[in-house]
């Protein structure tokens, strides 16, 4: 983890404290409070960066950045669970995991748009 200072000594954009700052009011950002300051993951490091493109470089306002966030959140949560499941499907015997990718590729030939 790291201080406020050592992510703004890293970031490849020239962002103040005060932006990080407003990043973390406007709860795009939750890194770990602690009373000597704030401790950053690298997704929050990578969250910034991502807030700061969305607003500077495409002028996203910041009601398209909060949508943003929750729509990348989402995503996020669904590859996390299908990687559980891909991880539960191996583990299955080799005949169930013939079963399985027989009932995805019927459902797949079912839903193809026509």
């Amino acid at each position: 983890m790291k201080t406020l200072d050592e992510v703004l000594a890293l970031l490849a954009s020239p962002i103040e404290r005060a932006t990080v700052e407003h990043y973390i009011a406007q709860e795009w950002l939750r890194p770990v409070a602690h009373p000597s300051g704030w401790y950053f993951e690298e997704i929050d490091i990578a969250r910034i960066e991502l807030v700061y493109h969305l607003m500077h470089d495409i002028q996203v306002n910041e009601h398209g950045v909060d949508v943003a966030l929750a729509l990348l959140d989402q995503l996020y949560g669904v590859r996390a669970h299908m990687h559980s499941l891909a991880h539960a499907v191996t583990q299955q015997s080799p005949q169930v995991q013939a079963d399985i990718i027989a009932v995805l590729r019927a459902w797949e030939a079912a839903h193809q748009p026509s």
